[in-house]
């Protein structure tokens, strides 16, 4: 009996020392990685970081944007859901410009629907047509040659409710697309129900788990994560001219629509990290994502004297 009781401490202490050892060579590994000079863009994602994430500057990546250097978020080593495997970025900053979803010139238009869609489609959307034809013009032709096309999930821009009632907006297609925006479920902001439609999977990123401690606590670390302001000082129109400087919510446009009886609105992010919702008329923010091959690689270069990992064109 006592030969068997030294043998069963000999195995415990064999698998503490075993686990030990294994996370210590974790730990030195994300150590080698933080200063290697050049790396695969799927290891410097947040899902592959895991416990060694330290902040959004251990998940950035800098990508030229009209010859200068713009930071990007690596969020998913491959976007889940309907994506293609490639791994998933977003743009760290918004776009200095506040857009509406329909510009003023094609309200009218857009009212008349397309192909029997409602005008609150994300596809019929002035935003994704721009993100498509315009703002992925600002990266070189190399870039956008690399530039994966993912099919993501939208709803499909009919009503299956009876007249009158809730909207019956769960319904959902997939679109292919280079560039585009989030949705409210992939980040982390759902209510069940007949006004929701549930559009890819939630991303790691911005659904963080019992690592970060009781709900509230996990909440605090989700609108942490989703407040984004402008990379410079928004520069806008003042709504009162006798003011020097416009109150601006830095919230960002994303593709869900949200129903009532009466109305449809876009869901976004507020500048506070909590989900709001805006007209069509409405001018907010831009915070465009998309995909890059997993064997992308980045490599360290020095940009305004500090040492980061770069995308080169």
């Amino acid at each position: 009996m006592v030969k068997l009781k030294k043998i069963g401490i000999k195995k415990t202490i064999i698998v503490i020392l075993a686990v030990l050892l294994f996370g210590v060579l974790l730990y030195y590994n994300a150590i080698a990685l933080r200063w290697r000079q050049s790396i695969m863009l799927y290891q410097v994602a947040y899902d592959s970081l895991g416990i060694f994430y330290r902040g959004q500057d251990s998940i950035t990546v800098y990508i030229r944007e009209n010859g200068v250097w713009e930071p990007f978020l690596v969020l998913e080593a491959s976007y889940p859901g309907e994506g293609n495997g490639g791994t998933l970025l977003l743009r760290r900053y918004l776009i200095q410009e506040r857009r509406p979803w329909v510009a003023r010139e094609n309200r009218r238009d857009a009212r008349l629907g397309y192909g029997g869609k409602d005008f609150r489609y994300y596809p019929m959307s002035d935003i994704d047509a721009w993100l498509e034809s315009e703002y992925i013009q600002v990266f070189s032709e190399g870039m956008q040659e690399r530039i994966l096309t993912a099919n993501i999930e939208v709803w499909d821009g009919l009503s299956h409710g009876r007249p009158g009632a809730v909207r019956n907006v769960t319904v959902t297609e997939t679109v292919p697309r280079r560039i585009f925006l989030l949705s409210e479920n992939e980040t982390g902001w759902m209510s069940m129900g007949p006004s929701r439609a549930r559009e890819g999977e939630p991303i790691a990123y911005f659904n963080p788990g019992r690592g970060h401690g009781n709900l509230q606590a996990r909440q605090h670390v989700m609108f942490e994560r989703r407040v984004a302001t402008p990379r410079y000082e928004y520069t806008g129109e003042l709504r009162h001219p006798e003011r020097s400087r416009e109150s601006v919510n830095y919230s960002w446009w994303l593709r869900s629509v949200r129903w009532t009886q009466a109305t449809g609105t876009i869901a976004t992010i507020w500048g506070v990290g909590m989900s709001n919702h805006l007209g069509l008329s409405n001018y907010t923010f831009v915070r465009p994502a998309f995909t890059l091959p997993r064997d992308t690689i980045v490599e360290r270069y020095e940009i305004n004297g500090r040492r980061v990992y770069v995308i080169h064109d």
